[in-house]
């Protein structure tokens, strides 16, 4: 079957439209990892027992704290943002935080 330029460009436009609302939406589950481009301050490590307390960017919600480990910027205009998972392991000591994802942004992360 032969499809038309038009055609394509409509299916072409309503992905993009429907990656977009993904984005915007933050995906269809809970488990969708949480790397958007917008950071406050947040402690990590922040039950005694574990490593020292201390202060980072990043932000906290229902799937627990994530920070910006490293950030770095590329010729291209856009920062690459990686982010970690802090893994505070309370009273019995803390786990090793980990990689948690990257993201894209168009701007630093202080």
């Amino acid at each position: 079957m032969k499809r038309n330029l038009k055609r394509w460009g409509a299916l072409g436009t309503a992905a993009v439209s429907l990656a977009g609302a993904m984005v915007v939406t933050g995906g269809a589950t809970a488990a969708h990892a949480d790397v958007r481009c917008m950071v406050n301050t947040i402690y990590i490590n922040a039950s005694p027992g574990g490593d020292p307390k201390q202060q980072a960017l990043g932000h906290s919600h229902n799937t627990g704290k994530h920070y910006v480990g490293s950030y770095q910027w590329y010729s291209t205009g856009w920062w690459l943002w990686e982010w970690y998972a802090d893994n505070d392991g309370g009273s019995d000591g803390d786990t090793a935080d980990t990689w948690y994802g990257s993201s894209w942004c168009d701007h630093a992360a202080w």
